[in-house]
């Protein structure tokens, strides 16, 4: 098929040197797609290359904690996927390698349709159609239509030379080229191709979906710390980043936790953070407390699983003796 074939060549021609396609490694392919869902490329580049020295095998993976994985994880959100992908390198494990087909790897816990489709062919160059937000608004444009789009992805990728090239190639149009907004469709390699833009209509896909309504919401935070600068924590079981260590907070059913009783001091500054549809104002304080049930005392410098947020209100409290992200204690 013509498209396929201009996919790919643009591809070859226009390819981002990105780290794991210096050898196309499965445990590494699977690693930046798991760090890449709902999560922009520049921000998984900040992470890639440390997680990895960190768990530098799929074997080191599997044989890390919940504690090691998610603190290895900080800053990048959505720790749910450490776990699972800690998860799937156990069952890789002891499966003894890496499957390829997708029927095989949907089988391994995290793996879902689009996940398998990244691994079989971007790591093995197998005729898997991959289908993520990039790809379904490439195509929505191109035939000028939004509805399912994994049928012409296959038909697509079952054209192509390299399945590697393409499925890379229609995600770096998506990204680099056709833009959710202001689309570059000059320098697009498919503009003869494309029915959107030929009738006047790329504005028009793919159609915008109805978004869930964002939640404002303001929360205390309270910094208490003892005289070896250890800070106050709590891992919480909450719907927000559970399972991780928070710093005591005001009243907020976002934490499980009851609030600490603390007496509050001076005023340290206030930032905004935003999870999921949650838009959150963080204002920190400085705090004595009078009890401290269930928490405990952890060193800022130490090597804990924890929320950006936390380490966002320990800057701003001017606590900077945290050792670099991934560092060993």
């Amino acid at each position: 098929m013509r498209l396929a074939h201009k996919i790919e060549r643009w591809f070859a021609r226009n390819q981002r040197p990105l780290p794991w396609r210096r050898r196309y490694d499965p445990y590494e392919v699977w690693v930046s797609e798991v760090m890449a869902q709902q999560t922009r490329i520049e921000v998984v580049l900040a992470y890639y290359e440390r997680f990895l020295a960190r768990f530098p095998t799929l074997a080191a993976l599997a044989a890390a904690s919940d504690d090691d994985v998610t603190a290895a994880w900080s800053g990048l959100g959505y720790y749910r996927r450490a776990r699972m992908l800690r998860d799937g390198a156990r069952a890789v494990r002891e499966r003894g390698s890496m499957p390829r087909s997708i029927e095989e790897l949907m089988t391994i816990p995290g793996i879902g349709r689009y996940t398998a489709g990244a691994i079989a062919s971007i790591a093995f160059d197998d005729a898997a159609p991959i289908v993520d937000g990039n790809v379904a608004r490439v195509l929505a444009r191109v035939y000028a239509n939004d509805g399912d789009p994994w049928a012409r992805a296959e038909e697509l990728v079952r054209a192509a030379k390299s399945p590697r090239d393409l499925n890379q190639g229609l995600m770096e149009i998506g990204a680099l080229i056709c833009k959710p907004r202001n689309p570059l469709c000059h320098a697009c390699p498919l503009r003869d191709d494309c029915v959107a833009r030929a009738t006047g209509r790329v504005a028009d896909f793919p159609r915008a979906k109805p978004k869930p309504a964002t939640r404002a919401l303001r929360i205390a935070l309270y910094l208490v710390t003892d005289r070896r600068g250890r800070v106050l924590m709590r891992r919480e079981s909450g719907p927000l980043m559970n399972a991780m260590f928070h710093l005591p907070h005001g009243n907020t059913s976002l934490l499980a936790g009851a609030p600490l009783d603390v007496t509050p001091a001076d005023r340290l500054g206030a930032f905004r953070h935003t999870v999921t549809n949650r838009r959150i104002e963080f204002v920190v304080f400085s705090a004595t407390a009078k009890r401290t049930p269930d928490f405990c005392w952890i060193d800022p410098a130490s090597d804990f699983p924890h929320p950006s947020y936390v380490r966002k209100a320990l800057r701003l409290a001017g606590i900077e003796g945290q050792r670099p992200l991934f560092a060993r204690p």
